[in-house]
């Protein structure tokens, strides 16, 4: 069943697209890849709208994309009670009382039902049979049971305009929108980054994107080893196109490093405080290339739940007047602290419940900054930064090798400039945003060409 539109009216190659992107939390801004992307589409000319679960915190730092482009305006939000979303709190039994963590108070199922029946009354005007569809257990599980399937679908339908392309990023925002094909008639995409490939499945189950895999027309994969894990859990290859993030070149000036007579060795973290960005490991490096003599500076940018326990092993590894933590910065920032770098380390790993990274961004600023790069032998990274090329790469959690090669990169400034100029070279051919960007629109195009010749049902 379409709700809306068809592709009778898209017939020119040249013609911007409208499309439509789909994110649980935006604008967030660690995930400069997505803002990256959605600027370059606007760029080359065409029409992007958001639609998001909900914002970023209020006290984030807004990166300057998120302004520039009025990517705030561009949005629409979905405007969920906190124990529909995030808390995904089922409203059974309707008799019963919902208690949202942190709250002062429960709140009565009845009530979240009757809070509800604006969005239903909504849906059942717009689309009665996707209305019903979208709260069956069997098709949407928990999203179903708390509600946030039907409000989903309220503030989709609540846009009343046509679409070329619907692309959702991460494979559970895929997931809880794979309405919206039925919706708007148009080419289905869901972008897939890390924890959503590995940890995910782990933790909810191999099938938990049979369903999407079935429904969805391409599913866009950042790295070889990532499109080998998915098709292990039922992507079919031929729907699959591989397309990294990117890196604005123009954001970067490209500067060889060089160490003045006296000066700190500066490297440099930007990360999450997250178990797999593996920030133990590289103090834990740092404190052995400290303990031989050698005069470094740490500064890591970042925060994350791991703060507290990144704290503490500063101070047991005496390691205070070597590291700086800087906290999330705001891109003007972030760029004064690598300037001012000579290296950037990113010792990943893959975290217990089998998160992993994949393509860190971060590995590709760096390069196109000019920095060499310490990192370890970890999913795709091996692509973003090829070893004794930019950089070295070490096995994960093996914190010998990477004291090792970070006491070589200290001690051999002469092979930086080399290194700068293999990573920017290496990034300008792979991972240039611009070029990436129109590969996407390319991808775009072939969808739906494809979609418009499909039978209809």
């Amino acid at each position: 069943m379409s709700v809306r539109g068809s592709f009778s009216e898209f017939n020119s190659v040249s013609q911007p697209l409208r499309i439509a992107l789909f994110i649980g939390r935006f604008p967030v801004v660690s995930e400069t890849f997505i803002l990256r992307q959605v600027a370059s589409l606007i760029d080359l000319g065409h029409e992007v709208d958001v639609f998001s679960d909900t914002g970023n915190d209020g006290d984030s730092p807004a990166h300057p994309e998120v302004i520039k482009y009025g990517m705030k305006e561009r949005t629409t939000y979905m405007n969920m009670p906190p124990e529909t979303f995030p808390y995904e709190m089922p409203v059974f039994p309707i008799t019963g009382r919902t208690w949202p963590p942190g709250a002062e108070k429960s709140v009565l199922n009845l009530s979240r039902i009757a809070r509800a029946m604006p969005a239903f009354a909504s849906c059942l005007t717009h689309s009665p049979a996707l209305a019903f569809e979208i709260l069956k257990g069997a098709n949407y599980g928990y999203q179903a049971a708390s509600l946030s399937s039907l409000y989903r679908l309220a503030g989709v339908l609540g846009k009343k305009k046509k679409y070329d392309i619907l692309h959702a990023h991460y494979g559970p925002v895929g997931n809880s929108y794979r309405f919206v094909r039925q919706v708007f008639n148009a080419p289905f995409f869901v972008s897939f980054y890390g924890y959503d490939c590995w940890a995910v499945p782990r933790k909810e189950g191999s099938d938990v994107y049979r369903k999407l895999f079935a429904e969805v027309d391409r599913v866009l994969v950042l790295a070889d080893d990532m499109a080998k894990q998915l098709q292990g859990l039922g992507c079919a290859p031929e729907k699959q196109r591989k397309l990294p993030v990117g890196v604005r070149l123009e954001d970067f000036t490209f500067r060889e490093r060089s160490l003045k007579a006296g000066e700190p060795v500066r490297v440099l973290t930007i990360a999450r405080f997250v178990e797999k960005k593996g920030l133990e490991y590289s103090l834990r490096a740092v404190a052995e290339v400290k303990h031989r003599g050698i005069n470094i500076n740490y500064d890591i940018i970042g925060d994350g739940p791991l703060s507290g326990k990144i704290q503490k092993l500063i101070a047991e590894l005496a390691l205070e007047k070597t590291v700086t933590l800087h906290g999330y910065c705001e891109g003007k920032r972030v760029k004064e602290l690598m300037n001012a770098a000579h290296i950037l380390m990113l010792s990943s790993v893959t975290a217990a419940d089998g998160d992993q990274e994949c393509t860190p961004v971060s590995l590709m600023d760096a390069q196109a900054a000019g920095m060499p790069v310490l990192s370890t032998l970890h999913s795709g990274i091996p692509e973003v930064a090829p070893d004794a090329k930019s950089g070295f790469l070490v096995p994960e959690r093996d914190v010998s090798a990477l004291a090792e090669r970070l006491e070589y990169l200290t001690t051999h400034p002469e092979v930086w400039p080399e290194m700068g100029r293999q990573g920017r070279t290496h990034v300008e051919k792979n991972y240039n945003c611009d070029l990436l960007s129109h590969q996407l629109v390319d991808i775009y195009r072939e969808a739906i060409q494809q979609h418009a010749s499909a039978p209809r049902s």
